[in-house]
């Protein structure tokens, strides 16, 4: 255990914490500092994503002040370089950076294939030197000064200086404070030096806008989301701006011309992030892919199209017509008003390209357009135009014309305009004085006969299916005579109803009785899940697919059913339990290789505290 450990200064690397503990403690040796401190000599002093934390922590010993997360979170470039990644991905690289072995941190993190010039040197602000000098007495590295193609200091905005201490050292055991001899402010370590003044000044005015996107990337955790989550957010506020369909393909070269027309090459050059270079990184961080992009590029996107943190991590993405369910819009329909419809067709209109949905009602058949985006909820119950007006409409239409109703009457009742009303009854009526179309509706009833005549066990239903066509004909233009000369439908048995309050108490006492079983077993533990005890009590499917009708049962369930990590602290119980029974010697490693435990940094705490229980 360090008998003291430097606090970390705000803003400050681990790896500048490790330089000043190197230099108070009086060490000669590199390795010495890394024993003393990691209680491992074979680990990298690396400057942005370090491993060995985990033992660090150990070392220190002091939770109240130093943390794996406050430690990762605080003084290591770790949200920032995670920020875009998924949580699957963020996961993997916190743990190897809790870790000893850190071989692969900066291949999952994608940092040498992003594209972005890696920092060469430790960098600093002489602005930041003074104050640090007057405020702490000393100077240290700041984080936020290493930000890969960020080349001033986002609080003065004033460029930074290369020092003499390599990021990537010849000795990679060597922590190194900034000094008046590492750190010189001498043209050539200007990190500007060579570029045009007004370069300069246009790069220093995106990096103001940019530094408050920094700051809060470096230090706030955001929402993860999977990659494509990007990607689609961008396109969706590139619709916004008619630079893509609302398909999703993006207008490429519209794209990259306003992009052009926002930075100049010469700054992007400076980002890292040239459209010259070789690689079209522009087009593909708008496109569906796999493939992860540096936060750098990401932010210059994000400057570009105006979108905020919180446009991009935080708000859902938007659809032209919002998220299902839609309306049936059919007057005449039972479900008229209500959310029945679950999909929608978008096409583009060949003219604006705005999108155009489509809107099709499956109990009557009704259709309708309607011309996007929608703006509020009001946009819902709006159309655009009616495709096709479906059977239930056309039977109402007649029935209600045979009452006697007046063209207005109908126009009302029916929801449509007066000349679309005396379009349809046209229709009717020349339907009904066509006597090729009687002639064609009497042949339409004799193989109706002969088609039952030749499938006499068939049903109705599968009639049907055998002469769609025939059947609509019929069913439309002669319903009363379809029905009488038809098999007649068997009606089927309503199914038996489940008293689901009965049930509940049945299955709570099994589930009970079974949970506690398991919990009260003196052979090896099995963990609790919903899957293991609808198993054992033969009724797996039924607490799988059921449960949120049995209310009491899933109370007590959710109570219950135990994590990972909860199951792995029962089975250590159980067997530092059995080995005081056998008398066996309670040596934590044993206790871990019985009870399957592999993770030594993570449990060795818990399981001697289960030993002085015992």
């Amino acid at each position: 255990m360090l008998i003291f450990f430097p606090t970390p200064y705000p803003d400050e690397l681990l790896y500048s914490v490790c330089a000043r503990y190197h230099v108070r403690s009086g060490n000669i040796s590199y390795k010495r500092t890394l024993d003393d401190i990691f209680e491992n000599r074979g680990l990298t002093a690396s400057v942005f994503l370090p491993s060995g934390i985990g033992s660090l922590v150990k070392s220190i010993n002091n939770a109240g002040i130093f943390n794996e997360q406050k430690v990762i979170y605080k003084h290591t470039m770790f949200l920032f370089f995670t920020a875009f990644h998924s949580e699957e991905k963020s996961q993997q690289i916190y743990q190897s950076m809790c870790s000893d072995d850190g071989k692969s941190i900066y291949v999952r993190a994608g940092i040498n294939a992003s594209g972005v010039s890696q920092n060469k040197y430790l960098r600093f602000c002489p602005l930041c030197m003074k104050e640090d000098k007057e405020k702490y007495g000393e100077c240290y590295w700041h984080r936020s000064h290493q930000v890969p193609g960020v080349h001033c200091c986002i609080k003065h905005l004033s460029p930074l200086y290369n020092s003499s201490v390599r990021t990537a050292p010849d000795n990679k055991h060597r922590f190194q404070i900034p000094t008046t001899t590492n750190c010189i402010e001498a043209k050539e370590s200007y990190v500007f030096d060579g570029v045009k003044k007004e370069t300069i000044v246009a790069y220093l005015d995106f990096v103001k806008k940019l530094a408050l996107y920094i700051e809060q990337l470096m230090n706030d955790p955001f929402p993860k989301h999977h990659l494509q989550w990007f990607d689609q957010k961008y396109r969706s506020k590139l619709m916004e701006m008619n630079m893509a369909y609302y398909t999703g393909r993006v207008k490429q070269k519209t794209w990259r011309e306003y992009f052009s027309s926002f930075y100049d090459n010469e700054v992007l050059q400076l980002f890292s992030s040239s459209l010259s270079d070789e690689g079209d990184w522009l087009s593909m961080i708008v496109q569906k892919n796999r493939k992860s992009f540096h936060p750098i590029r990401h932010l210059l996107v994000m400057s570009a199209l105006g979108l905020s943190l919180e446009d991009v991590f935080s708000r859902e993405i938007e659809e032209p017509f919002g998220k299902p369910n839609w309306f049936c819009l059919n007057t005449v329909c039972q479900h008229h008003h209500q959310p029945v419809i679950e999909n929608v067709t978008i096409t583009l209109c060949e003219k604006t390209k705005a999108p155009i949905g489509t809107f099709t009602c499956h109990c009557c058949g009704f259709s309708y357009t309607r011309r996007g985006p929608d703006k509020n909820e009001k946009d819902r119950y709006r159309k655009t135009r009616v495709k096709q007006y479906g059977h239930v409409w056309n039977e109402k239409l007649q029935e209600y014309a045979g009452m006697g109703l007046g063209l207005r009457e109908l126009s009302r009742k029916m929801g449509a305009d007066p000349n679309t009303i005396k379009r349809y009854l046209n229709t009717v009526i020349d339907c009904n004085l066509d006597t090729e179309r009687k002639e064609a509706h009497i042949e339409d009833r004799q193989n109706w006969l002969s088609l039952q005549r030749k499938y006499p066990e068939k049903t109705i239903n599968q009639l049907r299916k055998l002469e769609k066509a025939l059947y609509m004909r019929l069913y439309r233009n002669d319903k009363e005579w379809l029905k009488a000369n038809s098999p007649v439908t068997i009606k089927r048995t309503s199914p038996v109803k489940i008293d689901w309050y009965k049930r509940d108490n049945e299955m709570l006492k099994k589930v009970t009785k079974i949970v506690e079983i398991l919990l009260e077993s003196d052979s090896n533990p099995v963990r609790i899940t919903i899957g293991k005890v609808g198993y054992l009590i033969g009724e797996r499917a039924l607490l799988e697919k059921s449960l949120d009708k049995m209310p009491k049962t899933k109370t007590y369930l959710n109570g219950k059913v135990e994590t990972v990590e909860q199951f792995q602290e029962r089975r250590i119980i159980y067997v530092i339990r059995r080995f005081k029974e056998n008398g066996e010697v309670l040596a934590p490693w044993k206790v871990m290789r019985v009870a399957g435990i592999d993770d030594y940094n993570k449990w060795i705490e818990f399981i001697n505290r289960q030993i002085e229980k015992i």
